[in-house]
């Protein structure tokens, strides 16, 4: 019977080591592609910082307002106005005070309390609760409105089912990358307004993000004034001989690559 036993609990022993063997390779082979996924994710997310980065740097080189035109552009605009963004699938966010109010204290009863059955009990006397109740206000960003965020060369509009916004670019004295949208600030309104993105948009292979809007919208600005030029080419480098030295067998002695 001893026997019998001790054949059993190694035998038991030998399965659950089986299973713990194989569990810790299930464990393992899920951490490492765990591990293997996060690592795409963070070089998919690098890939295309720099990606962008590099959009950004060409835009302002070139010197010409980035077109991002990912919907169908809108007839009413002036003759003399070009559309440069059309962002469809954008909501709109604003702040809005909201007032909780907090009650604390405790429930009194004013007479005992008697079981008429199992799960059934009456309690007699008047009831009641003590306490203080407390109300405080504060803000939050919520949701105004959905629609097409639309940039021309003359202003910065949004087109939603609830209302529509024209914005004057001269007008706009801020703007904000959001991430995924922008926080414009503009004259004659105290609130921030912020045009978030519901949904990828593609332009040049590139997801577009709010520094990329904001970029757009910086550039149609000081466009409409005539101050946005071109960023200057590197100077190119011109070999000087030089009054310094006597021996013009050697380049690296006889010319100078400085002004």
């Amino acid at each position: 019977m001893d026997a019998t036993f001790v054949v059993a609990a190694i035998v038991m022993m030998g399965v659950f080591a089986i299973l713990y063997r194989e569990r810790a390779k299930t464990n393992a082979a899920a951490a490492a592609e765990l591990s293997a996924k996060a690592a795409a994710g963070l070089a998919a997310y690098q890939r295309q910082f720099e990606e962008t980065n590099n959009w950004i740097r060409d835009c302002r080189e070139r010197g010409v307002p980035p077109e991002m035109i990912c919907g169908s552009v809108p007839a009413g605009f002036d003759h003399d106005e070009r559309v440069l963004c059309v962002l469809p699938g954008v909501d709109l966010l604003e702040l809005r005070a909201v007032r909780r109010s907090i009650r604390s204290g405790r429930s009194i009863s004013g007479g005992p309390t008697i079981r008429l059955a199992r799960g059934l009990s009456i309690r007699l006397g008047a009831s009641g609760s003590t306490g203080v109740s407390e109300s405080e206000s504060f803000d939050e960003l919520r949701q105004i409105d959905h629609g097409t965020l639309i940039l021309t060369t003359k202003r910065l509009a949004f087109l939603g089912a609830l209302r529509t916004n024209s914005t004057d670019l001269q007008d706009l004295i801020g703007i904000n990358d959001a991430g995924n949208g922008i926080q414009v600030h503009r004259e004659r309104k105290q609130k921030a307004e912020t045009y978030v993105l519901t949904y990828p948009l593609i332009v040049d292979g590139l997801g577009i993000n709010g520094s990329m809007i904001q970029l757009a919208i910086e550039m149609a600005k000081l466009a409409q004034v005539g101050a946005l030029k071109a960023a200057p080419l590197p100077a190119q480098v011109e070999w000087k001989k030089s009054p310094f030295v006597e021996n013009h067998s050697n380049p690296l002695q006889c010319g100078s690559l400085y002004d």
